[in-house]
């Protein structure tokens, strides 16, 4: 028994008409009646109750319809999706991000460039620190990550490529006295209490704070650490310190909380897509383009840290 057999018997069924089926199926009656015929001999029995003037199912070719409609419909959902798998049209994304990251515009706009590209692929979203991402990736928890740089060392089998480069800001009560500045700037933060990132050494945001102001002379007083944005937020608002945060957090209407962009020009981070180099999947491969297209790159490139 063949999927040609499975075919030419479940049109046959529909018809019950030899000739109706033969023209259906394109062919003419000799084959289609040579293929019910070798079923037929294969099942062991009559599929079909044939005169020369009516064709009617039997009971047992009434069973196998089932189950052949079954089988066929099956192979033809197995190889739709096949080919989905292989143009990229279906299939699935899951996607690492840093709860800050996820706020930023050109993410919405990737997301929704993607979907609507490829409305058949379903992207699922991990929220995750930027390390953990990479170890992520690297255990296939993720196809894909986004996070801010640096970070210490390029672990193998990782792509890094550089998006945008996000400004930095300062968040802080609203009746703190550096709210009164027209412009702040790094070393206008070097008296201040900071709230910091909770990261791990040489990675994200954290990092680049340190590095920022190592190159003020000075090193920044930490006088707490939270390992999410709301927390961070919510000490400030309890005025414990300020917060060098993504500028992009701007546009959040916090009770208390007052944003301030930083002048300095290399008060910035880099914003950077994390993938497996030897990723295959045409999915991956159609959201990284996506990404890299949303922000104006022709193609993906490699990152050089900023230091």
């Amino acid at each position: 028994m063949n999927l040609r057999q499975l075919r030419y018997f479940t049109v046959l069924a529909e018809e019950l008409h030899f000739g109706r089926a033969a023209q259906r199926l394109h062919i003419t009656q000799s084959p289609l009646t040579l293929a019910i015929q070798k079923l037929e001999r294969e099942v062991g029995g009559r599929l079909f109750h044939r005169t020369p003037r009516h064709v009617e199912l039997t009971e047992a070719g009434a069973a196998l319809l089932t189950d052949a409609r079954s089988i066929l419909e099956k192979v033809q959902s197995s190889l739709e999706a096949a080919r989905g798998l292989v143009s990229g049209d279906s299939g699935r994304v899951r996607l690492g991000l840093t709860p800050e990251i996820a706020l930023l515009p050109f993410l919405a706009t990737t997301i929704r460039a993607f979907s609507n590209r490829h409305p058949n692929v379903c992207l699922s979203f991990h929220e995750l620190r930027s390390i953990e991402q990479l170890k992520a990736l690297q255990t296939r928890v993720i196809d894909v990550g986004v996070i801010a740089m640096p970070v210490s060392g390029q672990p193998p089998g990782v792509v890094f490529t550089r998006l945008l480069a996000d400004r930095l800001g300062v968040a802080m009560h609203r009746e703190h006295p550096l709210a009164e500045r027209p412009d702040l700037s790094i070393a206008d933060l070097r008296d201040e209490a900071f709230i910091c990132y909770a990261g791990s050494p040489g990675m994200g945001i954290h990092e680049r704070v340190l590095r920022l102001c190592a190159q003020r002379s000075f090193t920044p007083r930490i006088v707490q650490e939270a390992g999410e944005i709301a927390t961070l937020l919510g000490l400030t608002a309890a005025r414990l310190g300020i917060a060098v945060v993504p500028a992009a957090l701007s546009f959040l209407a916090i009770p208390d909380i007052l944003f301030k962009p930083l002048v300095d020009e290399d008060a910035i981070t880099d914003i950077c897509m994390v993938s497996r180099a030897a990723e295959a999947d045409p999915c991956v491969s159609s959201f990284r383009q996506t990404a890299c297209l949303g922000v104006g790159l022709a193609s993906s490139t490699p990152i050089t840290q900023r230091i």
